[in-house]
């Protein structure tokens, strides 16, 4: 069942997605999905449903809520700011603490691309998240707008568990910026379990992008992060 809920984000309202299981077992564990630079787009909601089908219930916080409706979603990238997505992450783990539905001590945070990024910045800033998937995340070394530091510098604070999902061809994230986070992680004994998909770039879960979707690394990586979901919050 999905269903859309308003937020209240320091005087803003925010939308957000909210998809529950068919299973009658309660409480559920549930999952913060961050949606990648285009928005709450048809890609997203699908791996929404996809993670709520498996047990657990799902939130779907719009990112862009501050910003003109009906934007194109590349203006509404380029006005991102860290500590705005900081109090939007609060905010959603604070309506799902309060639902009787969720396991507030099971609560886990996920993304693609830009939204992988969001997860990583999620894990060090926001104590309750227990686990995080990031879906070939960039730019976690670069600051976004004013008033914080890039996600890398919170590294030291993440105490969730982190599955690192990426392709060797990527075109935004190179090898050499993977094994680099991974080395900052490790040396901040945070518990992290990388894969790197042969022949995959950027993207390549995404089947809204024809040139871009690898079937096989997908659905690898869908297999990682659905195990992974149910040792670390199920």
């Amino acid at each position: 069942m999905q269903t859309t809920e308003c937020i209240d984000v320091a005087g803003n309202l925010m939308a957000v997605e909210l998809l529950k299981p068919n299973s009658a077992k309660q409480p559920w564990p549930a999952v913060v999905l961050c949606h990648h630079r285009e928005g709450v787009d048809e890609f997203t909601l699908d791996a929404a449903h996809r993670i709520a089908s498996h047990g657990f219930a799902v939130a779907v916080p719009n990112f862009y809520h501050r910003r003109p409706a009906g934007e194109d979603w590349s203006a509404s990238r380029k006005a991102m700011q860290d500590r705005e997505v900081v109090a939007d992450l609060g905010a959603t783990v604070d309506f799902l603490g309060q639902q009787a539905f969720v396991r507030a001590d099971a609560i886990g945070i996920a993304g693609h691309c830009m939204g992988g990024r969001t997860a990583y910045l999620g894990a060090g800033v926001v104590p309750q998240f227990k686990s995080a998937v990031i879906l070939y995340g960039g730019h976690i070394f670069k600051t976004e707008g004013e008033g914080m530091p890039a996600p890398i510098a919170f590294t030291k604070d993440i105490r969730a568990d982190v599955l690192a999902l990426y392709g060797d061809q990527d075109h935004i994230v190179g090898v050499d910026e993977i094994d680099r986070l991974e080395s900052e992680m490790k040396a901040h004994n945070v518990r992290c379990d990388f894969h790197i998909y042969a022949n995959a770039g950027h993207a390549f879960q995404d089947f809204s992008r024809s040139d871009m979707y690898r079937k096989d690394a997908s659905e690898k990586a869908w297999n990682e992060l659905l195990a992974f979901l149910r040792r670390t919050l199920a």
